[in-house]
């Protein structure tokens, strides 16, 4: 089987999926994407199975051509935002091919939403067969867009469990881990103020450890258990969760969060909000880990508490559990779901 994927940023964990599909099925992919920046901060080229074109600058019937010569059997897109991967899209699902759009936004009914719901039949329906969401949040979305259950397919992002899978926690660390972009909508504020209370109260009995760079750098508060990592290349990121302690994901909103699916398979408890995306799929309370509303400081408070004064038997039951929670999503899966397009 032939998949035509048009994506605007290509991620390292969409192609740990499509490698996987390839090994198992042998499936071929021609993937037509934006130029990454020339600061990204690591490269995706093409590999054994995975064509990899950057597509800016092309026109619809430079893309038509393309395509055409590639035959595809299935087409995915990343997003509604380009019209000529719109366009293209209509084309081949008028010839009866199983067109995806791939989507993470969760339904939390503002005006733009209820107005695309009652502009889907033009707007979306028109030139999907089929609609590809990360979990539930999303999945309450497809239906109000008019997507039957049976053309809504689920576990769209998976981590690179190849990698992630393969790290414990042998050893309990008394530490919040957070890696992300240091912005508003992730949570920080919320969170540095939390710290500084626990440090004015001179009761901050746990080491903090963030990671990543933004405008909210300067904000951190100071303190000898605080430490931050200004900027980190990926690949050094599955080392860090090793003996990590617990992840921290305090997002006000996050469509998804593939992090926390590494920071799951990595056995890590987590700690993140109802806002989080994956959180929802991923995280029990007091299974393995915390969720509270990300804009509730003493929910969160108690909760660095809690962990602070929690006993290794403790941790060490909510890693397993990390574990075992983060089966439900997985590469085989990922690739079960495409292929099922076609059987």
């Amino acid at each position: 089987m032939k998949i035509l994927v048009l994506y605007t940023r290509l991620t390292g964990y969409w192609m740990a999926c499509m490698r996987f599909d390839h090994q198992e099925t042998g499936n071929e992919f021609l993937v037509i994407r934006q130029t990454p920046s020339k600061d990204a901060p690591f490269k995706i080229k093409s590999e054994s199975g995975i064509r990899i074109i950057n597509g800016d600058g092309c026109t619809l019937k430079g893309l038509e051509k393309i395509s055409e010569e590639f035959q595809p059997d299935v087409l995915y897109l990343s997003g509604w935002t380009d019209s000529r991967y719109i366009k293209l899209a209509l084309k081949y699902k008028k010839l009866g091919l199983p067109t995806i759009m791939g989507m993470d936004n969760q339904w939390i009914g503002t005006l733009r939403q209820r107005l695309g719901i009652l502009f889907s039949k033009q707007r979306v329906l028109k030139y999907f067969t089929h609609i590809w969401v990360p979990g539930k949040p999303q999945y309450y979305f497809a239906r109000k867009l008019g997507f039957l259950p049976q053309n809504i397919l689920t576990g769209m992002y998976c981590a690179d469990e190849t990698i992630f899978n393969k790290i414990e926690q042998k050893k309990h660390q008394y530490q919040l881990l957070f890696v992300g972009r240091l912005v508003r909508h992730k949570g920080l504020k919320v969170f540095f103020k939390v710290l500084e209370q626990l440090i004015k109260a001179n009761e901050l009995d746990i080491d903090i450890h963030i990671i990543g760079s933004g405008p909210l750098e300067k904000l951190i508060p100071i303190h000898k258990n605080i430490k931050h990592t200004s900027f980190l290349d990926p690949s050094k990121i599955p080392a860090l969760l090793k003996n990590g302690g617990t992840f921290l994901l305090p997002s006000l909103y996050e469509a998804w969060g593939v992090v926390v699916h590494e920071a799951v398979l990595a056995g890590m408890p987590v700690v993140s909000t109802h806002q989080t995306g994956a959180a929802s799929e991923l995280v029990i309370h007091g299974f393995n880990g915390y969720l509270y509303n990300a804009f509730n400081e003493k929910e969160l408070k108690k909760y660095i508490k809690q962990i602070s004064v929690q006993t290794p038997q403790e941790y060490f039951k909510m890693s397993e559990n990390s574990k075992v929670m983060a089966t439900k999503i997985t590469l085989a899966e990922w690739s079960a779901n495409l292929n099922s397009l076609i059987n």
